[in-house]
């Protein structure tokens, strides 16, 4: 390819994705002055990107907005995109970071199914195998799930008798209920030897493109381990989430359901 055509390509990317980047549109000298291109080549291919139907032209306020071709390209690519595949990486990196076990887990009909385990230098032996399921409201992964799911469905979940794991795991609705609006409110959720004995959980959620909860990464191991580097553990998991939900095609700017 050469050094003509290469220019050519990046230029109408470059368009693109200046139109892409505002919702509100943008008017040719827009266009010219974020791109930094001559106004007859900004017009010349926004020609051929409205007659693909990447952008569309509004004449009432003369701006360009993004096309439903775009859209469709974009929306196939996050569609396809495998979450394991996406998250192994980041949770490798997050189990060499604080030295312990970190998880990836989705809810499937009141219950986490785990699809990947992460072990750092500090493993842990704990029950939980990759393809096992375990009830949602006493892991960690669980309940940083149900709480951003539509309340109909946790309410579904508890019209059933709610088994106890151990002495510590909560029982009780009203309480379950509590400690959701508490995790929605830190960002993350905590399990304190709710479904095993000796075992510490932090887990944050994983977005999507459409502003759902998807799935939960966590760290796990025990107790006191855990608690001394609480802070840094929670910083971590949460720049985690917070980067397999943008390969994931999250917003953090879209409104969710709990959203104010």
């Amino acid at each position: 390819m050469n050094e003509k055509v290469n220019s050519s390509i990046d230029k109408t990317l470059s368009v693109l994705e200046a139109v892409s980047q505002n919702a509100k549109g943008l008017s040719l000298a827009d266009i010219v002055k974020t791109v930094g291109i001559p106004k007859t080549t900004a017009f010349r291919i926004l020609e051929v990107l409205a007659a693909r139907e990447y952008v569309t032209w509004n004449k009432d306020n003369e701006r360009y907005y993004i096309g439903i071709k775009a859209l469709e390209i974009g929306i196939s690519g996050l569609v396809g995109q495998d979450i394991v595949d996406v998250s192994i990486p980041y949770l490798q990196e997050l189990s060499m970071a604080v030295g312990e076990t970190s998880f990836l887990a989705v809810y499937n009909n009141g219950d986490v199914v785990y699809l990947y385990k992460a072990e750092g230098t500090s493993s842990i032996q704990t029950t939980a195998r990759l393809g096992s399921r375990r009830p949602a409201y006493c892991t960690g992964l669980g309940k940083v799930i149900l709480a951003n799911l539509p309340i109909e469905e946790t309410d579904r979940i508890f019209e059933k008798k709610l088994s106890k794991f151990t002495e510590k795991t909560i029982v009780d609705r009203i309480k379950l209920y509590e400690e959701f609006a508490k995790i929605r409110s830190n960002g993350y959720a905590v399990d304190d030897e709710g479904i095993e004995y000796g075992l510490y959980c932090l887990a944050v959620p994983v977005y999507n493109y459409t502003g759902n909860v998807i799935a939960a990464i966590s760290v796990s191991g025990p107790i006191k381990r855990l608690n001394e580097n609480k802070e840094k553990i929670i910083e971590e998991l949460k720049n985690v989430g917070g980067m397999i939900s943008k390969r994931l095609g999250y917003v953090k700017a879209m409104k969710t359901r709990y959203a104010e």
